[in-house]
């Protein structure tokens, strides 16, 4: 399964965009580490998320908040949902105790909330600030 960044995800604040970008080439890597098995580069690409998730969202909340943006609190609620995910997988990890259908339901999320996020939730926040 590939993934790759397609330009209607743009939302038009370059710093976010960019992160976006980023986060996307790490999905890809992703999805090709849990098709060929490669837990190190699974366990590379939780790590990546984890920091990633409280940079960036930080900086999307903070955005939010300072635009006095009206849907903030179902917002965050996504990205705290998400953050759990990348926590399970990172506590299943580091226990050893990971299945391919774990891997399988990772990459799945990483892929469709990903897209769903940044083409809905996101864009939403930003046509507000414009």
């Amino acid at each position: 399964m590939k993934v790759k960044w397609e330009d209607d995800l743009l939302t038009g604040i370059g710093i976010i965009d960019d992160q976006h970008k980023k986060l996307f080439a790490r999905i890809s890597s992703f999805t090709e580490a849990v098709e060929q098995q490669d837990y190190e580069a699974i366990e590379d690409t939780v790590n990546y998320l984890i920091g990633y998730s409280i940079q960036h969202f930080g900086a999307e909340e903070l955005l939010m908040i300072r635009n006095g943006y009206d849907d903030f609190k179902r917002h965050r609620e996504e990205h705290s949902w998400f953050i759990n995910k990348v926590y399970d997988l990172h506590k299943s990890l580091l226990k050893k105790e990971i299945s391919q259908e774990q891997l399988n339901e990772m990459r799945d999320i990483l892929i469709n909330w990903t897209i769903h996020h940044i083409k809905v939730s996101d864009k939403r926040i930003f046509s507000h600030i414009r």
